[in-house]
């Protein structure tokens, strides 16, 4: 009789362990400013609207967004370290990015993009966002190199 209740709290101790490990995001690849590499260590999802279409607004980030409001203003102004905010419509088509790094020196402290960041293997289902961010190889913007190549994925908004 004593195993039965044994039993039943290492199978809910297990499934707690799932469930937080499937609201983690994944977030791996290249991320640089002006030649120099940054590590971004986490993304998250959530709902917006541009041209009047709901967006999808993705923000990357080297620092925690645990309980962050606002991570996607945040992070335009530095807050979240290295960062990267960008706003995907349902099809995975990109409407624009802002990128934040330590390395590049940029009016307003971010570079903001349109027509150069392309999303592939794009899914949101089952609770989950995912795909691949490319900016297809170094790019520059005013005088400001960069270069975007990350797979992630993370919970929906």
């Amino acid at each position: 009789m004593r195993v039965f209740p044994f039993l039943f709290v290492a199978l809910l101790a297990t499934a707690t362990i799932s469930a937080g490990a499937l609201a983690q995001s994944k977030v791996s690849g290249v991320f640089k400013g002006n030649d120099k590499p940054a590590t971004l260590t986490q993304v998250s999802a959530h709902n917006g609207q541009e041209s009047g279409k709901p967006v999808t607004i993705l923000v990357f980030s080297s620092k925690d967004q645990t309980g962050d409001a606002k991570p996607d203003f945040d992070a335009l102004f530095g807050k979240l370290g290295d960062a990267l905010v960008v706003k995907v419509f349902a099809d995975g088509q990109v409407y624009s990015g802002d990128i934040v790094h330590s390395n590049l020196d940029a009016p307003g402290g971010s570079i903001q993009t349109s027509g150069v960041l392309k999303m592939t293997d794009y899914k949101q289902a089952d609770g989950r966002v995912s795909g691949h961010l490319t900016s297809n190889g170094p790019h520059e913007t005013h005088g400001l190199k960069f270069e975007v190549d990350l797979t992630f994925e993370t919970k929906a908004p």
